[in-house]
């Protein structure tokens, strides 16, 4: 966290400490100078201007309530209704990024954060490290390959169903408040959702539908449900 010496605006500074990882903090760079969204997270700086970076780092939005993952390991409550606000945010998000042609493919929900305000929560999907401007057909160049966290099933072909697994994923911590981790949520051998092992561990009183968009989620072979929200 650092605050801007002219403006005085709190600011987070990302720092590159690789001389070899430079490209990709540039190309990281350049892709969110061409995003505006609410719930994607803002690199500092005008659209056609000059970005507020300097080499070896480059500065973002702060937002001050961590990450998702943090929010749903903490003792804070969370109501149904402010968990599927939450789920909504991260999926007008991702909305958003494949409406650009940009495949986050590092979905998780470490890189979801959580700007803490008066009347609740709102999530804004963050870290575009690894992402990816689709190049012909949807899933022609780009794999399934996400990080262990939101690990799709590796005959996944497409970035746009990794996307989505991996938002089904961060669906089922949201409802469960457990990790990712395998250790603590139930998949099968392929990486997918155990969903019988998963019914066992949510309550009568979530939602029946938000629970059924988890599931449609973590099954790869459905069309994006992410299209109807």
């Amino acid at each position: 966290q650092v605050r801007h010496r002219q403006s005085g605006q709190i600011m987070v500074l990302k720092m590159n400490k690789l001389t070899s990882n430079r490209g990709n903090m540039l190309r990281e760079v350049q892709l969110m100078n061409r995003l505006s969204h609410p719930n994607i997270l803002s690199i500092m700086g005008g659209r056609g201007g000059a970005t507020v970076m300097q080499w070896p780092g480059s500065s973002y939005q702060y937002i001050n309530g961590g990450n998702l993952e943090q929010l749903l390991d903490s003792p804070v409550p969370l109501s149904w209704s402010m968990r599927v606000k939450l789920a909504l945010d991260i999926a007008r998000g991702l909305r958003y990024l494949h409406s650009k042609g940009i495949f986050h493919r590092d979905l998780t929900s470490k890189n979801c954060l959580v700007r803490c305000e008066a009347n609740g929560y709102t999530a804004v999907v963050g870290d575009f490290g690894l992402a990816e401007r689709r190049r012909g057909a949807v899933g022609s160049q780009n794999g399934g390959d996400v990080t262990p966290g939101g690990q799709g099933p590796p005959m996944t072909p497409c970035s746009l169903q990794a996307d989505v697994f991996a938002y089904g994923i961060i669906l089922c911590e949201t409802i469960a408040r457990v990790p990712a981790d395998p250790d603590y949520l139930p998949r099968t051998e392929d990486f997918g959702l155990d969903v019988t092992t998963f019914r066992t561990m949510v309550g009568i009183d979530c939602p029946a539908a938000f629970l059924q968009l988890a599931f449609h989620c973590c099954s790869v072979s459905l069309p994006s449900p992410l299209l109807f929200l």
